[in-house]
């Protein structure tokens, strides 16, 4: 007579860390948790396609490793993949990692009040009762001004951009004139 043998999650868990060369305790236990969540037949399939996957050039870890899972790594890389959220949480210990959120729909920022074009100052209309000193032209934008024994006198802004300024005395003089 055949007697039934029952597997339980320990000995399937020694059978699957052998085969995936596991040695730590801890990798033990996860595989003992992992056979009771899916199975003793879930967990050697899986644990078959770990190792076809390995046999056929393996799993890369990525930056900055550079370098390939383990049999073991590659198990409990395919293991997560299998497990809803309870299930991870019963076999890792720990709430899956969440991926990326999804962004919010950002919405279009209301656009900037337009300023309105700074206006120029509007100039002032020549006076003629202040002529320039220089051109003897009637004076809208004042440049400089000398007040002297005979009043207030004029430069308007071209003359005193040309060069042309006051002396002391209240004569008007060309910047050349007055260097000589």
């Amino acid at each position: 007579m055949i007697e039934e043998v029952i597997l339980t999650p320990a000995m399937v868990a020694r059978d699957l860390a052998q085969a995936l060369g596991e040695r730590t305790h801890g990798a033990a236990c996860l595989l003992v948790r992992a056979v009771r969540e899916l199975g003793p037949e879930a967990a050697y399939d899986l644990a078959a396609r770990a190792l076809f996957i390995e046999a056929t050039g393996g799993l890369q870890l990525g930056e900055p490793w550079n370098r390939k899972r383990t049999p073991g790594g590659v198990f409990f890389s395919l293991l997560k993949g299998e497990l809803d959220d309870e299930q991870h949480q019963r076999v890792f210990g720990r709430v899956r990692k969440a991926s990326a959120p999804p962004e919010p729909v950002k919405e279009k920022p209301a656009p900037k009040p337009v300023k309105p074009p700074k206006l120029k100052a509007p100039q002032p209309e020549p006076d003629p009762s202040r002529p320039c000193a220089a051109c003897e032209q009637p004076t809208a934008v004042v440049g400089k001004f000398h007040f002297g024994r005979t009043g207030k006198r004029y430069l308007c802004a071209p003359c005193a951009d040309l060069g042309f300024v006051f002396s002391p005395s209240g004569d008007v003089l060309r910047l050349q004139e007055q260097a000589a």
